[in-house]
């Protein structure tokens, strides 16, 4: 036989040994826990008002343009207000004769020179002028579409100048964002776990998303209205929050979670978790002296297994399949209601390659022998 025979002979009678697979493992512990109800819902701002003028009138000057930020009081459209301009004017000059006579006559009346009814007749004309003055200038002021609050202004693109315009009519809105709300239906079954004051976090769902935090500020005392439109078996909930950045917008959609309370718990990360016919189960990592005995006594793990592993060291990572009862997951994590304590080491990586029984090689630990 040539010498390259004889060493592949040699190299068949002795295989390599199979080296354990790598896993890295987390030890369960504590983690804190929010339970919480989830709702999509539409924003409303909590200042929210129709720009409309209080009287009839053809527009002769637009001071604002659409998206403007303006303030409470700020004039937005001018009607036409000639006739009423003038009132005011001869209503100014009729008060300031009438507040001279008067002023005249109080004089004259302490001097004893004219009797105290003149005086009287003096001064009631001096107020009555006043007040017809006050009242033009209401009847010119209703002739400034101005700004009932302070916000941003909507679109301004219906009314152009010439326009005629009828009191009440809807010219745009003015909406104030920096507090918004969020109304949300929140289902019947979990509205008793609402309380006012408890936190809302919200994100929007665009891209990159926006977040803010406020808290419930109202809960419907009725089912099924939330003041939009019927929906049975919802009771609506409202949170305010502030608008910090202004990237949130009234009829937004967004994402909300009401965060209805908080608890530490044991829990176990998402990665670790497997579902076999609706059950969840986890790998926990023993010694092989501990679970040896249950590896000799299973049906389910086959002779030749049974016998690598009497081989190995008794401190050996061996791995089992761990039925686990979990809570609702958070984030990347679950709370854990039966199946673990605190201390266990659970697989968190290649765990779709492990059956009960596998020695494994725990990641930054010493080599392990390998098993044929």
């Amino acid at each position: 036989m040539s010498l390259v025979g004889v060493l592949l002979v040699g190299c068949a009678a002795k295989p390599v040994a199979r080296q354990p697979l790598v896993v890295q493992t987390e030890t369960i512990g504590e983690a804190s826990f929010s339970p919480s109800i989830e709702v999509v819902s539409q924003l409303s701002s909590t200042t929210d008002v129709v720009l409309s003028p209080e009287v009839d009138g053809r527009v002769v000057k637009i001071l604002a343009t659409q998206g403007q930020r303006v303030k409470a009081g700020q004039p937005i459209l001018v009607l036409d207000n000639v006739q009423q301009s003038a009132a005011l004017d001869a209503s100014k000059a009729e008060s300031r004769k009438d507040s001279v006579n008067a002023e005249r006559y109080i004089f004259l009346n302490e001097q004893g020179a004219v009797s105290t009814k003149d005086r009287d007749y003096y001064v009631t004309q001096a107020i009555q002028s006043r007040d017809q003055a006050r009242a033009k200038a209401a009847d010119l002021g209703y002739k400034y579409v101005s700004a009932p609050i302070s916000g941003e202004i909507g679109d301004l693109d219906s009314v152009k100048l010439g326009d005629y315009v009828r009191q009440g009519q809807a010219i745009t809105g003015i909406v104030d964002n920096s507090t918004l709300w969020t109304l949300m239906d929140v289902p019947a079954t979990q509205a008793g776990q609402v309380k006012l004051g408890q936190p809302v976090q919200l994100q929007s769902q665009g891209a990159p998303p926006v977040s803010s935090t406020g808290k419930v500020v109202f809960i419907s005392p009725y089912f099924g209205i939330s003041g939009r439109s019927a929906s049975p078996n919802t009771v609506l909930v409202k949170a305010e929050f502030p608008n910090l950045a202004g990237q949130l917008k009234t009829g937004q959609y967004v994402r909300n979670r009401i965060i209805t309370g908080t608890s530490r718990q044991l829990s176990v990360p998402v990665q670790a978790v497997m579902m076999q016919a609706q059950q969840p189960f986890v790998y926990r990592v023993f010694p092989l002296k501990q679970v040896l005995a249950k590896i000799r006594a299973s049906t389910q793990i086959p002779d030749a297994q049974k016998q690598k592993l009497e081989a190995l060291p008794v401190e050996t990572p061996i791995v089992v399949q761990i039925p686990v009862q979990l809570g609702l997951l958070q984030g990347n994590r679950y709370p854990v209601i039966s199946g673990l304590v605190a201390g266990d080491r659970v697989v968190v990586s290649n765990t779709a390659l492990l059956r009960t029984g596998m020695p494994v090689k725990l990641a930054g630990a010493a080599a392990q022998p390998g098993v044929n």
